[in-house]
């Protein structure tokens, strides 16, 4: 079983939800990080892995075409597609 920095054991049904896979089935943006000239994010991927991309990088068949604080804009074929951060 793992335990955290403290010492506090982790559950292991914790650990074991921890390490599957997750399938999303779109892409979901989870920060947004950077200066105003140089703003970064990282994303989701449907099969569940991150990507960390900025202004200009290919992404799920589109380009970056802008990130803010709470969103990313991703251009394919000619539409915008807006993602947002989840709120929780």
């Amino acid at each position: 079983m793992a335990t955290q920095h403290e010492g506090t054991p982790t559950p292991a049904i914790v650990e074991t939800h921890a390490t599957q896979e997750a399938k999303l089935g779109r892409i979901a943006l989870l920060g947004t990080f950077g200066s105003a000239n140089a703003p970064r994010a990282i994303v989701r991927l449907p099969r569940g892995n991150t990507q960390t991309v900025t202004i200009g990088d290919a992404l799920a068949g589109g380009t970056v075409a802008a990130i803010s604080a709470d969103r990313l804009i991703l251009s394919r074929m000619g539409n915008e597609q807006i993602l947002r951060m989840p709120r929780g």
